[in-house]
Formats: C-alpha cells, sequence, structure tokens
C-alpha cells in the first residue's frame, strides 16, 4: 500500500494493467448464482448516496457525547454530504478493496488481484478511489492515469473520491465510537484522518 520504492513511471504503469483489470471486472456479466453473492447487502462503509452519507454525519455526532470530533469538522461533513451524487449505481461488479497492497506485480507489471471479500454490486469510481487514494506520493499521477483511461475530468475524480474517503471515515469513527472496547489510540487516528480529509482538503491540494 502507497506504491512503496516505486517511481513515477512505474507507477503510472503499474496503474495502467491496474485500470485493464478492472475495466475487465466492471465489464464482466456474472451468473445468477455470483449476481445473488455480489448483491447480498454489505455493511462496506463506503459512498451509497447522499442520505446515507447525511445520517452516517448525524450519528456520529450523536455519538459523540466528549466532543473529539470538532464542529467545523461535523459542518464540513454535512457540506460534502450535501453536495454528493444523490445515489452511487449498484449494478457493476466491483473489487471495493483494490488498494495498492492487493495487487501482485513482477517486472514492473501488475500480474494478479488478490481478497475478494468485499467484492459487490457498485460502480467503477468505488475501485477507481481505492487505486488512488492509497497511491502514497504518487496520487497525482495514478489520478492522472484513470482520468485519461477512463475518459474521466480530474475534477469529477476528486470529488468522487472525496466523498467517497468522508464515507468511509465516519463509517470507520461511528463503529469506533459505538464499540467501548476500541483503544483511545484508533479513535484519535480516526479523528486526526477525518480532520485532514474536511479541513485540509487534500484532493484539492
Amino acid at each position: 500500500m502507497g506504491l512503496p520504492g516505486v517511481d513515477e513511471a512505474t507507477a503510472r504503469r503499474l496503474t495502467e494493467d491496474a485500470v485493464q483489470r478492472l475495466h475487465r471486472l466492471h465489464g464482466w456479466t456474472p451468473g445468477a448464482d455470483a449476481r445473488r453473492t455480489l448483491g447480498e447487502t454489505l455493511d462496506h462503509g463506503g459512498f451509497v448516496g447522499r442520505d446515507a452519507l447525511l445520517a452516517e454525519v448525524e450519528k456520529l455526532a450523536a455519538l459523540d457525547r466528549d466532543g473529539i470530533v470538532a464542529r467545523r469538522v461535523l459542518d464540513g461533513l454535512a457540506a460534502l454530504a450535501q453536495d454528493a451524487p444523490s445515489l452511487a449505481r449498484a449494478d457493476v461488479p466491483v473489487h471495493a478493496d483494490c488498494h495498492w497492497g492487493n495487487w501482485l506485480a513482477r517486472d514492473r507489471r501488475v500480474t494478479a488481484l488478490l481478497d475478494f471479500e468485499w467484492a459487490r454490486l457498485g460502480e467503477p469510481m468505488d475501485d477507481w478511489f481505492f487505486l488512488i487514494r492509497f497511491s502514497g506520493p504518487h496520487r497525482e499521477a495514478v489520478l492522472d492515469v484513470v482520468a485519461g483511461a477512463t475518459e474521466t475530468s480530474p475534477a469529477t475524480l476528486r470529488q468522487e473520491c472525496e466523498v467517497r474517503e468522508a464515507s468511509c471515515l465516519t463509517s470507520d469513527l461511528r463503529v469506533a465510537l459505538q464499540r467501548p472496547a476500541t483503544p483511545a489510540r484508533v479513535v484519535a487516528e480516526n479523528v486526526r484522518d477525518l480532520e485532514e480529509l474536511v479541513v485540509d482538503r487534500p484532493w484539492w491540494r
């Protein structure tokens, strides 16, 4: 994860390979049994729509009795949610966890995608988010490759990725606050990541 020890040219080549493999996955027409499995309801924490994200923000605010999440962060989350698409598609097979830690590569070429535990029906953007978000110092290069390969504007990719990260982080922190046994360090890390996303807006730097 984060493409450690990889130069930009290699990151671009790996991304091109990964996008091709994901295109094949997204274009696959699953049979009845596979579609039934992929269509099962998962609490994946990803983006499903504006109303669902707003509801997550409200749940988080209600659970945060100690006020560990700053008001400006909650307000910023609500603003992101208001600008989010009303609904995400759920008709394309997606891996839904294709960060770089789940790819195998050899000689600067991708050879396999692993760990289909979270595979489900979604939309291609669910996979582009994981590919871009977890590319470490090569985020801009990976975003550029994905934008070209999918004919999607960089601005659209940034907005869609930002709202997906907001959904994941909000869900993670909500779950952490619901579990009394969650270590304080984990909660603090979740709060820090959420504040960085909302206040620093790294997707637009």
